[in-house]
């Protein structure tokens, strides 16, 4: 809808705003190897003419209709390169990496707006089961290997690039450019206009403190919806606004469910009590555990996923029997210790997650009993 309303201005006529935002965020997800040039990029190619050349990555992603998350990128993206507003959009400096051996997944590409003004985009998790692990390990380790690649990312891009900088992504691509904005060289970071954390994790104490994301935590706009669950992990700091979405619960994570009306979001007051809940039940039970047993924990979940053969969550969707056998014969062969430090994790996650539950219907009753007390009333 909005590039229906807004796709006949051009950049220097309207310019870039939260939903722009969004939308390239959005577009980051898709595949554009071979097509959009890698860093060090001598040259540049319009959105318009990726569509032309990308028929059979846009068929692939387009076949990744279990997934809700992704199923609407190939209209968005037909719908961008038809509008007047996206389709000179130049893009560049595409890299796409999958390591299983270091449990890493990242990918970023530059979107040229206009002259002297560009939107660096990191992609979030995408459905490979080595980007969820990562996001799992985020719980344990001041850096993953992702923050790590998306700081060099942006010191090697932007120091090639001229002019002013925006950056953002969804879920961990959110995380991802606050990150090495917070850890960019110093000329870089005054570059930045708007960092957007579209519902992406927060970070470990240790990089909230650090100087670097002190600089630069004035620039850092993070929108959650209402019902957020991916942006209530771990701590956030500065300015966060609260999106309304037409999807309910964990589904609320989709962009494409978030609210639009102009050139911005329709936005609601407060997190639903749902998602606090579910932060202070993740946030006790990390309390509960040392670092090694939730590296312990992670490991030994991952390992049972992977040992399937999958390496897609859609794969492993297909392979219930094998994850099925897999759980058994990893749970088996730990040892005693690691065996019982797995159990002690999900033995207190369930406690956590009960105790929380507990307190949101106590909490709940507690709000309608004054609201009943005075229907009784006027009904005397």
């Amino acid at each position: 809808d909005y590039i229906t309303w807004r796709g006949d201005l051009r950049f220097p006529r309207d310019k870039f705003n939260e939903v722009d935002n969004l939308i390239l965020s959005s577009l980051a997800y898709l595949d554009f190897d071979g097509i959009v040039p890698p860093p060090p990029a001598a040259w540049t190619i319009a959105l318009s003419k990726v569509a032309e050349r990308n028929t059979e990555q846009m068929a692939k992603f387009a076949a990744l209709d279990h997934n809700p998350f992704f199923k609407q990128l190939p209209d968005l993206f037909d719908k961008a390169v038809e509008s007047i507003r996206y389709r000179n959009v130049r893009l560049s400096n595409y890299v796409n990496i999958v390591d299983y051996e270091k449990a890493e997944q990242f990918s970023a590409v530059v979107f040229s707006l206009q002259r002297g003004l560009h939107f660096i985009a990191f992609r979030g998790t995408d459905d490979t089961i080595v980007g969820w692990k990562e996001d799992f390990q985020m719980s344990f380790m001041d850096a993953v290997p992702a923050q790590k690649q998306a700081a060099e990312y942006l010191n090697s891009v932007a120091s090639c690039l001229k002019g002013r900088l925006f950056l953002g992504g969804h879920s961990k691509g959110g995380n991802l450019a606050v990150y090495a904005a917070a850890f960019a060289e110093k000329e870089i970071r005054d570059r930045i206009i708007t960092i957007y954390n579209n519902d992406g994790p927060g970070f470990q104490t240790s990089v909230i403190e650090s100087e670097g994301y002190q600089k630069i935590v004035n620039k850092v706009c993070t929108l959650l919806p209402k019902s957020s669950v991916v942006g209530m992990l771990l701590e956030h700091t500065g300015r966060y606004r609260v999106v309304a979405s037409s999807d309910i619960g964990i589904m609320q994570h989709n962009a494409f469910s978030w609210e639009v009306e102009g050139p911005r979001f329709i936005y609601d007051t407060n997190i639903a009590k749902s998602s606090i809940s579910f932060k202070n039940t993740v946030r006790d039970w990390l309390e509960q555990l040392a670092p090694e047993q939730r590296a312990e924990f992670v490991d030994a979940v991952f390992e049972i996923l992977q040992s399937t053969g999958a390496k897609t969550i859609g794969e492993l969707s297909k392979e219930k029997l094998s994850l099925s056998v897999a759980m058994i014969k990893t749970f088996s062969n730990m040892d005693r210790n690691s065996r019982r430090h797995l159990i002690k994790a999900i033995t207190l996650f369930f406690k956590e997650s009960q105790k929380s539950i507990n307190k949101t219907i106590i909490n709940d009753i507690d709000s309608l009993l004054p609201k009943r007390k005075k229907e009784i009333e006027r009904a005397d």
